[in-house]
Parts: structure tokens; C-alpha cells; sequence
């Protein structure tokens, strides 16, 4: 089975797609719940796929599934609430891409982290654009990642997708802890984004909440981890 996009609205063109995986600090899974909170998004479809994470959880707003889609203007929002199967991962990065494209999106905004022990230099994020992105233009201040560093992942993969498209995307890394989930690092690339693409989000809880915010994402992956263990053995 591949996978697929249920998405009931179907004029997408000229939007921005936001999302980010789980990855150094959890940064990408952060930002996007964050932003789909702050911008008061719609939920608008999901991802389905062969193998889904065998979890759901619930909100004030209903059930929340592991594969999400979202929008608020022209902002589209693709959250994961769970990481895709390694099974599915480069097909899920793929498609969620070639999605974008096919529905003549603007742009993609992707994000990540960076290890933090790798840090130089004073500026705490570094991006990574593909060819055609309009880097001056949308104020994106940051330096490049430098040579020899990489970036990995499903992440890694929409970026190549977009790239051998000619399609304006970029990767937003900013440094964060490699050994437990960093809102503070999602912060300062919420503050990026919302600068460059002029969204009026507020990150002051987040930051000041940051240390709870660590606390209930590192306890619910050890309680996934834990469940996992005891259905597969």
C-alpha cells in the first residue's frame, strides 16, 4: 500500500508548506504543533499509510491521529505526532514532496535540528535552501550549514525531491540537545519563520514552559517506546 494524502480541500495552490519530523531535540515535531496551536489551523486531512503507528490520542478538539495535514491561510501544516515506519520513511518524505509540487505549492519550509555540540559561531540555526529558494528576498539572515556537515533523514529526502524539481524549499536547523527534546531550539526557529513568512505567533510560552514541554514529550516517547516493547516484543 503507498501512501497516501486524504486532504478534503483541493485548491492548495500558492501555499507554504510547513512540517518537520522528529529528529535532534524533536524540533520539527515542536514547531509544528506549536504553529498549528498558535495559528488556530484546521485540521484538513490526514497521511495514511501501510504500517501506522499503532496509537491515537485525544484532544479538546477530538481524536488526534499520527499523520495530520493543516491549514491556516496559506500556511499547510503536515504534523507527526509519531514517526513514520523505517519501513515507510523515504516513501512517506517522497510523497508528502511530490504532493507539495503536484498541487502547486509556493514553497516548503522543513524543520529540523542540529546537533548542539557542533555549534560555531554566535548564531544558533543554520538553514539549508535548495537551488531556486528566494533566500534575500524572504529575510532569512542565517548562515548556510557548512561544508562537510549533513543533513539526514526523511528531512534529507524531501529536500533532494525538491531540489531535482527546481522547487523553492528550505531546511530550518537550529542547534539543539541531542539527548532530550529542546523547545527552546523550536523557538528560535518558529521566530525565523514567523519573521520571514510574517506570521503573528507569540513563542513566550513556549519558552517559558520549555522544561515541562521536555518533560511530557520525553515521558511519552519512553510510554511509546515502553508499549512498542510489549506488542513486538
Amino acid at each position: 500500500m503507498p501512501v497516501n494524502l486524504l486532504v478534503k480541500t483541493t485548491n492548495l495552490r500558492n501555499s507554504t508548506l510547513i512540517t518537520g519530523f522528529h529528529g535532534v531535540g524533536e524540533t520539527g515535531y515542536i514547531s509544528v504543533s506549536f504553529l498549528v496551536h498558535a495559528l488556530k489551523a484546521d485540521r484538513i486531512g490526514f497521511v495514511d499509510v501501510a504500517h501506522p503507528p499503532p496509537f491515537v490520542a485525544t484532544s479538546d478538539s477530538g481524536l488526534v491521529t499520527p499523520f495530520e495535514v493543516y491549514k491556516a491561510g496559506k500556511i499547510v501544516l503536515v504534523k507527526l505526532e509519531f514517526s513514520p515506519h523505517r519501513t515507510e520513511e523515504a516513501e512517506f518524505a517522497k510523497t508528502l514532496a511530490r504532493w507539495a509540487m503536484d498541487n502547486k505549492f509556493k514553497d516548503a519550509v522543513l524543520i529540523g535540528g542540529l546537533d548542539g555540540s557542533l555549534k560555531s559561531g554566535p548564531d544558533g540555526v543554520r538553514v539549508v535552501p535548495t537551488q531556486s529558494y528566494p533566500l534575500k528576498s524572504m529575510k532569512m539572515k542565517h548562515p548556510t550549514l557548512e561544508e562537510g556537515l549533513f543533513v539526514y533523514g526523511p528531512l534529507a529526502v524531501m529536500l533532494a525531491e525538491f531540489e531535482k524539481r527546481s522547487f523553492p524549499a528550505l531546511a530550518v536547523l537550529p542547534y539543539a540537545s541531542a539527548n532530550h527534546a529542546d523547545p527552546k531550539a523550536a523557538a528560535t526557529a518558529i521566530e525565523s519563520i514567523a519573521k520571514a513568512y510574517r506570521l503573528k505567533v507569540d513563542v513566550k510560552d513556549l519558552e517559558y514552559d520549555a522544561k515541562d514541554i521536555e518533560e511530557e514529550i520525553e515521558k511519552r516517547l519512553e510510554e511509546t517506546s515502553r508499549s512498542l516493547r510489549g506488542m513486538y516484543g
